[in-house]
């Protein structure tokens, strides 16, 4: 195997052993024929690494390891991949989409939800358990199980948030509304649902429906038309595809537009006859017809269900029904009404009198009418079984079905989205096939870097060792059990940073090699081990902390995974140092003189196959020559930096380092002009950066418009004139009282909800708190922020109240008679209310109160409220506050002082809030943690200063871009990003026109880690030289030890992101952008802006300050200080007569490591 010792001096077959014992004393003479190396007269010779001191404590821990390499690598190995397996067969790992759990839990909004939900959700079986305690004692004392499950009625998803009002004919919804009907929001739902019903046909239509079922020949004969008038139309998932037209200039009302359409319905009509999936009439064959406009027609025009589509269309025309809808005749004024006061939650069916009978908003886009009156959207229909095994049956036939052909396209779901559902599990799998990519990319990198197969093997088996590894911490130790899909981008992020680790232990190593050519492994070990380990703990401890400091996201699925790949990347350190470092030392310590280069050198095959104990004459010479005058390679590379053009510079330096040398004399000579164009790129970069946008909808999607149909069909019905009737009818939000906000279950996983939290302090029957709570609507609904639900929707008290006042003066009740001691109105005997409040609510099935013993419990009552969750975020933040305060302002009595107000949409924002504010906590968490990294390990506050304007630059410029590509600022970061906290990753962002809504804020969080790597090894890299030395020496040290490693590093991630780029979910690609322009700039950042100033600006005794510090804190303490500038005078300037006495010294051991290209 070839190894760091092809770029040193031939060492001997049989090696010598350390010089030094383990427990790093010096051998005696009687032990030097074993253990020490022995010199021409006999005695011990003095180490080439350590001279005549005793080495440190890791030294001798890395002297131990490479002493017994094998016995190292395979217990590490063999123990780490037991415990691997172990935790992915008993923590059943399975690769799928659970995408549970993305609400906020444990904060004050979603604690308020979380208690309605379950007195919301149990209230059928609450309001009958008020003897039997059954159902209040389990729901009192027992986490209950989460809401959130995975049968196919009540599963979430990412995709949009459960909109909390009743469906209506045409309901655009998601799954999250399969759990809004079963919370059914009040007794009062059950009348707005009936209201909010399919268009009421006039009895002209409903005449035609009833002939044409009873008549032979049409296209009805023999159905139960009742389904266009009843429920089924819009309360269950059936096929319901958008279409729209390919020209501006047509309109749905077009006799060749609607030929067409009904063409394309009677060909997926087909097939779902011929597969049985859709509701047949009486035959057992003929399927109903889809609600449509094209129904519409047929329903308007004479004998419509009788005629083809081509007599149809000319019937259409004909009749002058064409003519009439293209005008304002028959719509027009309709659609005015509508946008002007009609409001959907609150008058359903209750259209203006100026629309058509039959008409409904799903039927036209909301831009009709415009200038033109066209309508260019209209949806379909189809009358198919809500069966979730049917749904499946169709998802798998979607591609099948007929989506147009001249004049118009289609795009098919169900209303609540199942084909997305359906296809993003799909579609996960074959993202998460791209990390095989990923992986193969990682092992080309390491193959041209190592040069050697058995390291790329060993590389990449530590990368993939560390995610099992993670996953049994992540389960058994930190007792996680949710796993949600997010963990999977994992997979890129470790291939890419695990790719990184072995580039610096791989380059150490190297380095040490060349430096001290003559030393055993052991001490090459002593030598590379500590220093590697020491730069990938800098730049795993920043890495790990960035996504570890995501984790205060209170949302399980962004929690989950930070922890996770946070564990991954301390995981990836672990093994690099255990795996990795041993296989060095069987690498270096190998007989090379046994194997062909032909299989284990890659370079050489190019020239000719040799055996690796071979050199050619050239490569000796270069070798002796690099060794020979590495002591002063930074010196004489600074002096020449202008002519690397010399035919001495091209011999001695390998291509990398040529190149780098060739840049450094370029960075040199314009050093001033860089530092004013990094200047001025920092602060363009801030200011475009700021001009980031708020997003203007909370919603959330996984797909792009062009990915699929399914994602098209979302974007296209949002062009529905009744999505923008629903969009400005507001939501559905609750007051309620006899509950107290909280979560006691997990919070981590979405599989456990809470036990209901009563509050005991609640006593209606008080007269204060009678009065209170009657008068209560009345104020709380004169308020612009509130409306009724329905017409004559009451208060649980104001109907109570009413109910008294009616059965007083004429008592029809035997639940007043016998428990109202004769009340006629509020308040009422305060011993009786209780009784006699739950009997009433006994007889006319009030869920809205609940009772426990025969004492209220809990009450509340629902509002529409003017805003949802597709709200801009502003606006959903404004109208929390408003009505917030309000609340706070009322003069409530006790036992009536407790109540707050909440809604779904609300608990989406505090969802959105909660993962903005996340990302600002963290981002914040992550730069102090780079900056306490950078300072620890330069000792250096210039350095630590250029480093932190440094990722500053990076992640503003990316930023800038990505805004300039549409990201909107989902949270006001834009403030600490003024400040140079995420100033060029904004720019970047901003120059590209993104919009950043929480998952990029998440996404930047997380990056402040990654993009701190670069600047950290060589801000580190800077401070090696010991005592004084110029800036321009430092910094092309710092740039030839580190550079390669760094460029090598950069390729992989790179790589890694190339390949997200070909993913599908929305997610995975922001986050492959991202990272593709972090890395870019990162270069850019480190190699240029963090060069330039310290060239410009650059310390030349970097850690004199913090020493001089120390030095004073320890003599305070009686305690001395071992201050790194040895070799300085007292002013920190050069002694030129301690340097010239050591010049022979630091000849043969300081200097930059050359050696062969690393790429």
């Amino acid at each position: 195997m070839s190894g760091p010792a092809d770029e040193s001096v031939e060492i001997a077959h049989a090696e010598p052993t350390s010089t030094f014992l383990e427990d790093g004393s010096a051998p005696t003479k009687h032990m030097v024929a074993t253990d020490g190396v022995i010199d021409d007269e006999g005695d011990v010779a003095p180490s080439p690494v350590f001279g005549s001191r005793k080495p440190d404590f890791l030294e001798r821990e890395s002297m131990r390891a490479a002493r017994n390499p094998c016995i190292y690598f395979w217990i590490s190995f063999v123990i780490s991949l037991l415990l691997g397996v172990c935790g992915m067969v008993f923590g059943d790992f399975a690769v799928a989409v659970d995408n549970a759990g993305w609400n906020s839990r444990g904060t004050k909004i979603a604690d308020r939800h979380t208690q309605f939900m379950l007195v919301n959700d149990f209230r059928f079986s609450l309001w009958g358990d008020n003897e039997n305690d059954e159902v209040w004692t389990d729901l009192t004392t027992r986490v209950q199980d989460g809401w959130e499950t995975d049968d196919d009625d009540r599963r979430r998803r990412l995709l949009a948030p459960m909109e909390p009002q009743s469906a209506s004919f045409g309901d655009i919804t998601t799954l999250g509304h399969r759990f809004q009907r079963a919370m059914q929001m009040d007794p009062m739902q059950s009348v707005r649902e009936a209201a909010v019903m399919p268009p009421r046909l006039n009895q002209h239509q409903l005449r035609n429906l009833q002939l044409v079922n009873n008549t032979e020949g049409t296209l009805l004969e023999g159905c139960d038309t009742s389904f266009y008038t009843s429920e089924q139309l819009y309360d269950d998932s059936h096929l319901w595809p958008i279409w729209r037209t390919k020209k501006v200039e047509d309109s749905f009302f077009n006799s060749p537009l609607i030929q067409e359409l009904c063409e394309e319905e009677e060909k997926t009509q087909k097939i779902l006859q011929d597969k049985g999936q859709c509701m047949t009439c009486s035959d057992g064959k003929t399927c109903l017809q889809p609600y449509s406009i094209v129904f519409y027609a047929r329903l308007t025009v004479t004998d419509g269900m009788k005629l083809s589509c081509s007599d149809l269309a000319t019937a259409w025309t004909d009749e002058g029904h064409e003519a009439d809808h293209a005008t304002s005749s028959v719509f027009q004024q309709c659609v005015e009404d509508l946008n002007s006061f009609y409001n959907l939650d609150r008058d359903g069916m209750k259209l203006p009198d100026s629309c058509p009978e039959g008409f409904w908003p799903s039927l036209i886009d909301e831009r009709y009418p415009d200038p033109n009156l066209y309508v260019q959207f209209s949806s379909s229909i189809f009358a198919t079984y809500s069966d979730y095994s049917v749904i499946e049956d169709m998802y798998d036939d979607a591609d099948s079905y007929a989506r147009g052909s001249s004049e118009i396209k289609g795009a098919y779901d169900t209303q609540w989205e199942d084909f997305v559902e359906l296809s993003l599990d799909n579609q996960l799998l074959i993202d998460m096939s791209l990390a095989v990519g990923s992986a193969f990319m990682t092992c080309i990198a390491m193959m041209l870097h190592t040069r050697s197969p058995f390291i790329t093997v060993v590389g990449l088996a530590q990368i993939v060792i560390s995610f099992p590894l993670a996953f049994f911490f992540y389960t058994f130790v930190a007792q996680l059990e949710f796993f949600p899909f997010l963990n999977f981008i994992g997979i890129f992020v470790l291939f890419a940073l695990g790719a990184d680790d072995v580039f610096v232990a791989v380059d150490k190593w190297k380095n040490a090699r060349l430096k001290y050519p003559d030393a055993t492994t052991e001490e090459v070990a002593a030598v590379a081990m500590p220093d590697a380990a020491e730069a990938m703990f800098l730049t795993t401890l920043t890495t790990s902390v960035a996504f570890f400091g995501t984790a205060v996201c209170p949302v399980a699925p962004i929690r989950c995974f930070a922890v996770f790949v946070g564990l991954m990347v301390v995981f990836d350190y672990m093994m690099c140092v255990l795996l990795v470092f041993p296989a060095l030392a069987i690498w270096d310590r190998s007989d090379k003189a046994n194997r062909c280069c032909c299989y284990w050198n890659c370079a050489a095959c190019f020239k000719r196959c040799k055996c690796c104990g071979e050199k050619s004459p050239e490569e000796s010479e270069m070798e002796q020559d690099e060794i020979g005058n590495s002591a002063h390679s930074a010196r004489k590379s600074i002096a020449s930096a202008k002519s690397y053009d010399t035919e001495s510079t091209k011999h001695q330096d390998g291509l990398i380092h040529r190149i780098l040398k060739r840049f450094f004399g370029c960075l040199q000579l314009l050093k001033w002009p860089l530092l004013l164009i990094c200047g001025g790129s920092l602060v363009w970069c801030a200011i475009v950066a700021s001009g980031i946008e708020l997003p203007t909808s909370s919603d959330v999607r996984l797909y792009n418009e062009n990915d699929n149909q399914y994602e098209q069909n979302f974007v296209w019905r949002k062009n529905l004139l009744y999505k923008a009737l629903e969009a400005k009818g507001g939501s559905t939000a609750h007051v309620i009282w006899g509950v107290r906000p909280g979560d006691t279950g997990d919070l981590n996983n979405p599989d456990e909800w809470s036990q209901l939290l009563i509050d005991e302090t609640f006593n209606p029957s008080t007269t204060e708190a009678q009065v209170y709570l009657r008068d209560f609507c009345d104020r709380f609904f004169s308020e612009d922020f509130a409306e009724v639900v329905d017409e004559g929707y009451l208060c649980p008290m104001n109907a109570f109240d009413e109910w008294l006042q009616k059965q007083s003066s004429n008592t029809t009740s035997t639940a007043y008679s016998t428990h109202c001691d004769g009340a006629t109105s509020l308040p009422m005997s305060e011993d009786k209310l209780d009784l006699c409040m739950y009997n009433w609510g006994q007889e006319v099935r009030e869920y809205r109160v609940l009772a426990r013993q025969d004492k209220i419990t809990t009450m509340y009552f629902s509002f529409n409220s003017r805003v949802r969750y597709d709200s801009p975020f502003e606006d959903l933040e404004d109208e929390w506050n408003l009505l917030e305060k309000w609340m706070k302002s009322q003069d409530a009595p006790e036992g009536a002082d407790h109540a707050f107000f909440t809604s779904e949409d609300f608990w989406w924002y505090d969802t959105n809030g909660a993962m903005l504010d996340t990302a600002f906590q963290s981002a914040g968490i992550a730069m102090a943690a780079a900056a306490a990294v950078i300072l620890f390990s330069s000792r250096s506050l210039i350095l630590t200063i250029f480093a932190t304007v440094t990722v500053g630059y990076v992640l503003t410029s990316v930023m800038a871009m990505l805004v300039a590509v549409g990201w909107t600022l989902g949270f006001p970061e834009s403030i600490l990003f003024a400040i140079f906290v995420l100033t060029s990753v904004m720019a970047m962002l901003v120059a590209v026109g993104w919009t950043l809504g929480f998952l990029e804020s998440i996404l930047f969080a997380i990056l402040i880690g990654i993009s701190c790597d670069f600047v950290i090894h060589f801000a580190h890299a800077y401070t090696v030289l010991k005592g004084h030395a110029s800036r321009e020496e430092r910094t092309l040290f710092a740039l030839l030890s580190m550079g390669p490693s760094i460029l090598a590093a950069a390729f992989t991630t790179f790589s890694a992101a190339l390949i997200m780029l070909f993913t599908v979910i929305t997610f995975f690609q922001k986050f492959a952008i991202v990272l593709f322009l972090t890395v870019i700039q990162s270069l850019a950042g480190s190699f240029i802006v963090f060069l330039t100033l310290t060239i410009c600006l650059g310390p030349s005794d970097p850690t004199y300050l913090v020493d001089r510090m120390m030095q004073k804190c320890y003599g305070c303490c009686g305690k001395d200080y071992d201050i790194q500038a040895e070799n300085t005078t007292e002013h920190g300037e050069v002694n030129d007569e301690r340097r010239e006495n050591k010049k022979v010294e630091n000849e043969k051991t300081e200097g930059v490591a050359e050696g062969e290209d690393s790429l």
